[in-house]
């Protein structure tokens, strides 16, 4: 299994429900999305990474900004069409995702909905850090052992403030609550004072990055 299966198996479970809120406390957005429509915009980002770009299984997307909304689907977008997503590593020959927000959804939305690439295979390089490279296979294994090591019960929601510019934070702000079956909010630039309060209207169970009082931390 893959981590484009994990969405594949969400979105046939309940792809209604929401999995991404996003806040940017510095400009005041607020973005959700759910299953569907994740699932949805990765499938578009493959036919653009494929297609405009001439990506192939392995090649290499690094996520800048990585803390937009739109790197999480950049990386979706990767990962279903086999690419593999740099993190913490000089990689000269990565393509930077999303980049200037505009400009990608400008180049993502008119792309077929339909997935015009073959499957990738789950033995496809899909994440690149400092000291190793996991396989699509691999992440989606990881990621589940950590749901289950830390308890994320399915329906989990987890209040993020991590980027996607480490393994930790793409664990604990896309893969293990995607494999939990749960959802995560996730903060951008995040204004401290507010994150009790946010937890509280966002019904977060767990957090990632940051402390809120009765709720378990999923890293250290």
């Amino acid at each position: 299994m893959s981590v484009a299966d994990l969405l594949a198996a969400e979105l046939r479970r309940d792809g209604a429900r929401p999995f991404l809120t996003w806040y940017d406390d510095a400009t005041g957005e607020r973005v959700e999305l759910s299953v569907l429509t994740l699932a949805n915009w990765a499938a578009k980002t493959a036919n653009l990474l494929a297609d405009d770009h001439s990506l192939e299984p392995g090649d290499l997307v690094r996520l800048a900004p990585p803390d937009h909304w739109l790197a999480v689907v950049a990386a979706m977008g990767a990962w279903t069409m086999g690419a593999c997503v740099c993190v913490s590593v000089d990689a000269a020959d990565a393509l930077d995702l999303p980049g200037d927000a505009a400009r990608f959804m400008a180049a993502v939305l008119p792309q077929p909905d339909a997935l015009l690439t073959s499957p990738a295979p789950a033995t496809s390089p899909a994440l690149r850090g400092e000291a190793k490279t996991w396989t699509a296979a691999e992440l989606a294994d990881a990621a589940r052992h950590a749901a289950h090591e830390h308890a994320v019960p399915s329906g989990a929601r987890v209040l993020s403030t991590l980027p996607l510019d480490t393994v930790t934070g793409v664990d604990a702000s896309v893969l293990v609550p995607l494999a939990a079956g749960g959802s995560v909010v996730w903060c951008a630039n995040a204004d401290k004072t507010r994150l009790a309060e946010r937890a509280r209207m966002e019904r977060a169970t767990h957090t990632a990055g940051c402390d809120v009082a009765g709720l378990p931390r999923l890293t250290d």
